[in-house]
């Protein structure tokens, strides 16, 4: 009872080594995955495969004597499309099989999914205590989404980015659970395990060379992944599989498109090609994806052109698995003042107004990734890894929007150029503790070294980490699991003796299965901490006076709990609900004062009149950020729908000593959207795909940028000058807007489809994030694909 027919043998065959192995098995009634971890200590094989590729909880029976392990996989993998591949003397990879017809493999369950980012050495997702979203790279490429933000904003519950301007190099996360910072609230961003050194700039990768997204929210995953993740993790995992068993060797796309302006006559014109190679079988292969795309100016001197490569490596040994990966990005863009603003002249040098020879310029980004991956699996106990590898970036004439003034003064304004460069080095080793009775467990340890380079011209800044982790884990009978973590790290960017830093992670989960029915509860605490000296916040540090970011500044930290339920019903429907209730403390705000002591009057064709405005850093005190998360998705026949809703409220608790900025204990954090939502059906039809996403952010606090700027230019500030508490008469309440999103594509023949997508349907231009910034109207692109 409860067997498939994987109990009946397949017809027996000559079988190569070591698939002719003989075993003798019996199992009935057993998870899929209990009788391939039976097979394995059975015949001395190590059995690798992947989570996304067999319905793990599936119930089996496999009952015989002296038979060969190819026959047996044959009966446990029958109907999956997965058959056994050797890659070693020993080792036995489970991969889809050659000629395998779209959908033949069954349906997984998402809990069964193996994910990186929970644990050292990876972890399935139904023994993790906090909640991790994987996001597909085909599920972006179908939608024809290359923004990292804009994908995580419609498929991840509690995060927002703003929809960015083709002109914008930089990502503006409105939200993650709330704020970790002052408009510069970012997660830990990875490719491949390799850190990124300025996660803000990391706006664009092609869908073509990622197999998926994994994001854990909240300072859970600080434990693992250390400073500055408090706000969450990122981490992009690329495509290593080779052009065999069916699967195309080269995918060509093309596209050409408008987008409708109130602010440029005629719209503006858009393009984006893309390239990508495969090679190889699923034991050695090598990989290439090349794109590159332009958007026209939307308003005046605000055009964008970019260029981007991925290459990977992938080789599976006997007991080894080694990837690699490369990556460069080029993009340049101009740099306009919001046509919202003409007309208005500038009254003294610290203007809001941008002035048109002070605002137009140029600005480029140039980023890197070079990195080795190395699992070495010497027995059935322990695994061991290593990863090396740096990422850098280079950037000019980034102006910086942080501030609620957009200087327009030469000699305040200019973003410093430089870049930043970090290289990564971290081993771990992961024991597998025999089950007995029912009970099962791990330890894994890790060691990580990082050296970070700075550079903003002329001054060259180092700084390392280091720290060393260990982390438990213990299960009962596969529905019970605890989890307890501590990062010890050494941090030169906390200052004094604060530079060492324990940051904790428990957590615990219960899984009860009955037939389809799956219910997951689970809960987790975890402590992050960020250094004053944050790379995001460095590569944009102008206005600043000179004692902006002195010692006395205190880290950025945040902690707090979350708990969560996971129903899943097959592998069709899926809902998730978490509650999260973090403290924020320390946040680091700029705070702009009435002037610059140095020189607190300036000389204008005679007249004495006010000099710039001065800026510095403050810690603020402490924010309460609560909230609601739920995603929920449904597989009926062809339609697909998804669904996220998030709630959130981040509000000051208390202001800290010596805080003399314009917030106060019960307002509302600035720039943070207390409902997101987004909802998203696509249709599988015969030969052709449709999809339709929304997505929205409700009711934000941000300044009023048209107001400040009138003030600006004739002077006529409602009482004084706009620093301190003055500058709470220039917030306003944002309603917010909708963005809507299509793609149909439709197949001319096998291989070649062409595509039709449109975005900002709604053709909304105005009102995200603030009344003057100005968006790419309603875009309609064409385009053409084609594999072989």
């Amino acid at each position: 009872a409860g067997c498939t027919p994987a109990e009946q043998p397949a017809p027996p065959r000559r079988w190569s080594p070591p698939l002719d192995r003989p075993v003798s098995l019996s199992v009935r009634d057993v998870p899929l995955r209990s009788a391939l971890d039976r097979l394995s200590a059975a015949s001395r094989l190590r059995l690798s495969y992947s989570a996304d590729l067999l319905p793990l909880d599936r119930r089996v029976c496999a009952t015989g004597d002296s038979l060969a392990v190819g026959e047996v996989l044959a009966g446990l993998l029958r109907g999956t499309g997965v058959a056994p591949v050797v890659a070693g003397p020993e080792h036995v990879v489970l991969a889809p099989a050659p000629g395998r017809a779209p959908g033949e493999a069954m349906a997984t369950v998402a809990l069964d999914r193996i994910v990186v980012t929970g644990r050292p050495g990876g972890s399935q997702e139904r023994a993790l205590p906090f909640g991790v979203e994987v996001v597909g790279g085909e599920e972006l490429a179908e939608r024809g989404t290359d923004g990292v933000a804009e994908a995580l904003s419609s498929t991840v519950p509690g995060v927002w980015a703003w929809s960015p301007s083709p002109s914008s190099v930089l990502v503006r996360y409105g939200s993650i659970r709330g704020a970790s910072s002052f408009g510069a609230s970012h997660p830990k961003v990875y490719i491949d395990g390799i850190e990124v050194a300025n996660p803000l700039l990391l706006s664009r990768i092609d869908p073509e060379a990622v197999e998926r997204v994994e994001v854990v929210r909240g300072p859970q995953g600080a434990a693992l992944y250390g400073t500055d993740a408090i706000s969450g993790v990122v981490n992009v995992v690329t495509r290593h599989e080779g052009g065999g068993g069916g699967a195309p060797l080269a995918r060509i796309r093309s596209g050409f498109g408008v987008a409708q302006s109130d602010f440029a006559a005629g719209g503006s014109l858009s393009q984006e090609h893309g390239l990508t190679l495969r090679a190889g079988s699923e034991t050695r292969s090598l990989g290439l994806s090349v794109s590159g795309r332009t958007a026209g100016e939307h308003i005046p001197e605000a055009f964008s052109r970019s260029l981007a490569a991925v290459a990977g490596a992938r080789r599976v040994g006997a007991r080894s698995i080694t990837t690699g990966v490369a990556r460069f990005a080029a993009e340049d863009a101009g740099v306009s003042a919001s046509p919202l603003l003409g007309g208005l002249s500038p009254a003294r040098p610290d203007s809001a107004v941008p002035t048109p020879a002070g605002a137009a310029g140029s600005q480029s980004v140039r980023q890197y990734t070079l990195g080795i991956n190395t699992v070495f699996v010497p027995d059935d106990r322990w695994t061991h890894s290593l990863v090396a590898g740096i990422d850098g970036n280079r950037v000019a004439g980034v102006p910086d929007v942080r501030s609620p003034f957009r200087l327009a003064d030469a000699s305040t304004l200019g973003s410093p150029d430089g870049g930043a460069d970090r290289a990564t080095l971290r081993g771990s080793s992961v024991a597998r503790l025999g089950a007995r009775g029912g009970v099962s467990g791990g330890l894994a340890l890790m060691a990580e070294h990082s050296v970070l380079r700075e550079t903003a011209v002329p001054a060259v800044d180092w700084r390392q980490r280091s720290a060393v982790l260990a982390q438990v884990h213990a299960g009962l009978h596969e529905s019970l699991w605890a989890t307890a973590g501590l990062r010890l790290e050494r941090n030169e960017g906390l200052a004094g003796e604060g530079q060492l830093s324990a940051l904790p992670m428990l957590g615990a989960a219960w899984l009860r299965s009955a037939g389809d029915l799956t219910l997951k509860l689970r809960a987790a605490y975890g402590k992050g901490i960020r250094p004053p000296q944050d790379a995001a916040r460095e590569a944009a540090r102008t206005g600043l006076h000179p004692q902006g970011a002195g010692p006395d500044l205190d880290p950025e930290e945040q902690s707090g709990v979350e708990g969560g339920i996971d129903l899943q019903v097959g592998g069709s429907l899926s809902l998730h609900v978490t509650r999260f209730d973090q403290l924020a403390s320390g946040l680091i705000q700029r705070v702009p004062f009435e002037r610059a002591a140095s020189a607190p009057y300036a000389s204008r064709a005679g007249r004495r009149e006010p000099g710039p405005m001065a800026y510095r850093l403050q810690n603020v005190g402490e924010i309460a950020n609560r909230g609601w998360e739920v995603q929920g998705s449904a597989e009926l026949g062809r339609l697909s729908l998804d669904g996220t809703l998030s709630l959130v409220d981040s509000r000051v608790r208390r202001v800290g000593t010596g805080y003399t900025g314009d917030l106060r204990p019960g307002d509302r954090m600035l720039e943070v959207p207390a409902r997101t939502a987004s909802l998203s059906a696509a249709w599988f039809g015969v030969g052709w795909y449709g999809s339709l996403t929304a997505a929205r952010a409700w009711d934000w606090v941000n300044y009023d940028y048209l107001a400040l700027a009138r003030a600006s230019a004739d002077g006529s500030w409602p009482s004084g000058e706009p620093a301190g508490a003055r500058l709470r008469e220039f917030w306003r309440v944002y309603p917010g807007i909708t963005h809507l999103r299509a793609t149909v594509a439709r197949d001319l023949r096998p291989g070649v489809s062409v595509v039709l997508t449109g975005d900002n349907l709604l053709n909304r231009q105005l009102g995200e994030p603030d009344n003057v910034t100005v968006l790419p109207g309603r875009t309609v692109m064409l385009g053409l694909r084609a594999e072989f």
